[in-house]
């Protein structure tokens, strides 16, 4: 068995440490904001509590700085904090948060959203991608009067139990029982099981890219798309696209113009508010009556600052100086192919004493100078190398990288990467 190096010198400095210590106390742990929790890389590789974002960059509750890669796991593509995005949220905010009746930003940001995804015929907002994706699940099945959807195994759709790709054993277990999972990229499977089982599938729930931990993220081959045209076509299954982590990365007017389809539902979220919580439920006019149907609605989906946010995201990003470079390394606007998205890290993802340790200056802080972590602080890029795949990666680094001169830390990818 082979044991990960771990470095001697703490990550956390003592203000981290005594918020570790009471984090433990007052949080369940486990499962819950495993994401978010430096514990998902194993703690002592990251620090564990942020204060303070700018740009690119993050400051640690102990006055460290670090070069942040992972943009808050998706939401920030502009960077923390972006002037013209934080501005449009604080006019937003000076003159109301929520209401007891619609705020006009509501119709605004969502009109803004449908110019861009043009055959699309209504849209919702919400504040989480899970929301979306599962409402979009439920137009599904409202609309074809059938049970069952289609995922693929291991995808991640939110947090919903209805679409959870590993409930614990028990009871939670049989929520999940009308979501049939088959292999991605498998066509032939695909096929088989609708030819048995397609007058029960209301939809399939599709993620752009095959993105999971501690395995290479991959893209839908053309023969994977065709067949699931083809069973759409035969069967009148909806397509559901998952656009919550890949949305605007992939392609700026949605990941299903590099993958070739025309979806019937577009879920998004993550980066839709640049770090403001909204998320997006778009769906054709032929699903409307459908959607009508439906009870949704919760208190805070209503709060206006988020939807001021994501309506100036959708201008400024489509406007960015380095908007061609950024099409460049996620896809071009002519071509409906997938980019071939590879992981930051190989597949083995143990750090070992034997991987070279990158050498680089310290950086200073408000507190001391703090030295580059070692090759074990690294080991959270691989665990996050479904997250993070190159579009991704290299997107952020060509909006947020500014200067010849970077912090000594980074979050989500080695040091010796070449940008």
């Amino acid at each position: 068995m082979t044991i990960p190096y771990r470095d001697p010198s703490p990550i956390d400095g003592p203000v981290g440490a005594d918020l570790w210590e009471r984090a433990d106390r007052a949080l369940p742990g486990g499962g819950v904001y495993f994401t978010r929790s430096a514990d998902m890389s194993g703690r002592g590789v990251l620090p564990g509590f942020i204060a303070a974002n700018d740009g690119c960059r993050v400051t640690d509750v102990d006055g460290r700085e670090y070069i942040d890669f992972l943009g808050a796991n998706g939401p920030n593509i502009l960077g923390y904090r972006h002037p013209e995005v934080e501005a449009a949220a604080d006019d937003m905010r000076s003159r109301i948060t929520t209401a007891s009746l619609f705020p006009p930003s509501l119709v605004e940001v969502v009109e803004r959203l449908l110019q861009t995804w043009s055959t699309m015929g209504w849209g919702l907002v919400a504040k989480s991608g899970s929301e979306v994706v599962t409402l979009g699940g439920r137009v599904a099945r409202q609309h074809t009067q059938r049970p069952s959807l289609v995922a693929f195994e291991h995808s991640y759709h939110g947090n919903d139990p209805e679409l959870a790709s590993g409930p614990p054993t028990g009871p939670l277990t049989t929520l999940t029982d009308d979501v049939i999972r088959l292999p991605w990229n498998d066509p032939q499977r695909l096929i088989d099981y609708f030819e048995i089982h397609g007058a029960d599938i209301a939809g399939i729930i599709l993620n752009p890219l095959d993105q999971r931990p501690l395995v290479q993220t991959t893209e839908p081959t053309a023969e994977f798309l065709a067949a699931i045209e083809q069973v759409r076509e035969r069967w009148g299954a909806l397509v559901v696209l998952d656009d919550v982590r890949h949305g605007f990365r992939l392609h700026p007017s949605g990941s299903h113009r590099q993958l070739g389809i025309e979806p019937d539902l577009i879920a998004l979220g993550k980066a839709l508010g640049n770090g403001h919580s909204i998320s997006a439920l778009l769906g054709t006019e032929e699903l409307r009556t459908a959607a009508r149907k439906i009870m949704f609605t919760s208190t805070y989906m209503f709060v206006a600052p988020p939807m001021a946010a994501a309506a100036a995201m959708a201008l400024v990003l489509p406007n960015l100086p380095r908007r061609p470079r950024l099409c460049r390394v996620g896809v071009t606007n002519e071509s409906p192919r997938i980019l071939s998205a590879r992981p930051v890290v190989p597949p083995d993802t143990e750090v070992r004493t034997a991987m070279p340790r990158p050498t680089i200056a310290a950086v200073k802080t408000t507190q001391s100078t703090v030295t580059a972590p070692s090759s074990s602080r690294l080991k959270f890029c691989a665990n996050l190398n479904s997250f993070i795949c190159s579009s991704n990666f290299r997107l952020l680094s060509s909006i947020l990288l500014t200067g010849p001169s970077l912090p000594t830390r980074l979050f989500g990818l080695p040091l010796w990467m070449t940008l």
